[in-house]
């Protein structure tokens, strides 16, 4: 019976592997008009939290908005007709955009944070933190 199992694990990763390697990323070399759009406007929202964070008042003194608190920062709401931020979601749990998800962490020392496209097999993500800059970032393959 072990052997049998055994077996059968090396068949399933045997055909499921070259099936997975297969996907296609969608922010690559053959990344199409409609995914780069949903890139740039992901990097949109990267540059805009770290807006929101810049803009604070207590941001002198490294103090950031946790993520409950990005809606109702004041660059949002002096902001809120602005296309780019009207149609970012800021509430946890939700894409901040379309099948984009932000994950966002503030310390003593400052925030990081991810916009990952949680539809992309590749897991292409925007990365950040308290110093503005901006790295893309996606799993090995």
């Amino acid at each position: 019976m072990r052997v049998v199992k055994l077996f059968v694990a090396i068949v399933f990763v045997a055909l499921t592997g070259p099936a997975f390697a297969q996907q296609a990323c969608l922010h690559d070399v053959n990344e199409t008009p409609d995914q780069a759009a949903r890139r740039r406007e992901a990097l949109g929202a990267t540059r805009n939290v770290n807006n929101i964070q810049a803009n604070q008042p207590g941001s002198e003194s490294r103090q950031y908005f946790a993520h409950e608190q990005l809606a109702s920062a004041p660059f949002v709401q002096k902001n809120a007709a602005n296309a780019q931020i009207a149609v970012m979601n800021f509430a946890p749990g939700a894409e901040i955009l379309p099948g984009w998800k932000l994950t966002l962490d503030v310390t003593r020392e400052g925030y990081w944070f991810m916009i990952k496209d949680v539809s992309d097999p590749c897991g292409f993500t925007w990365i950040s933190n308290q110093n503005g800059l901006i790295y893309k970032a996606e799993h090995l393959r």
